[in-house]
């Protein structure tokens, strides 16, 4: 068995893990938002002397489920690299 085979797997591990856990956090961070990423929000505000509410709009960041379906996939394609050198390993074994 090669030291750098297992220090790729571990490292691969390593980054799916990293990457799960990073999109996920910004994912609720950000609020969890079901729907498309957002850019900016739309807050109402009102206007003590005409008594008006009106629309005010603040740039903010909302992650959505393309940054989730994204950060999920490169996790598990880290994750999923992670077990090709075990299975080349195997492989060179058995031939």
């Amino acid at each position: 068995m090669k030291p750098t085979t297992s220090l790729l797997s571990f490292g691969l591990r390593g980054a799916a893990i990293t990457a799960l856990i990073l999109t996920l956090g910004t994912w609720i961070a950000t609020g969890s938002h079901v729907g498309w990423t957002q850019t900016s929000i739309v807050q109402m505000q009102h206007d003590e002397i005409t008594g008006i509410d009106f629309p005010v709009h603040k740039d903010a960041f909302i992650a959505g489920v393309e940054v989730l379906a994204a950060g999920l996939f490169f996790a598990s394609a880290f994750a999923g690299l992670s077990f090709l050198p075990r299975l080349q390993r195997v492989k060179a074994v058995q031939s």
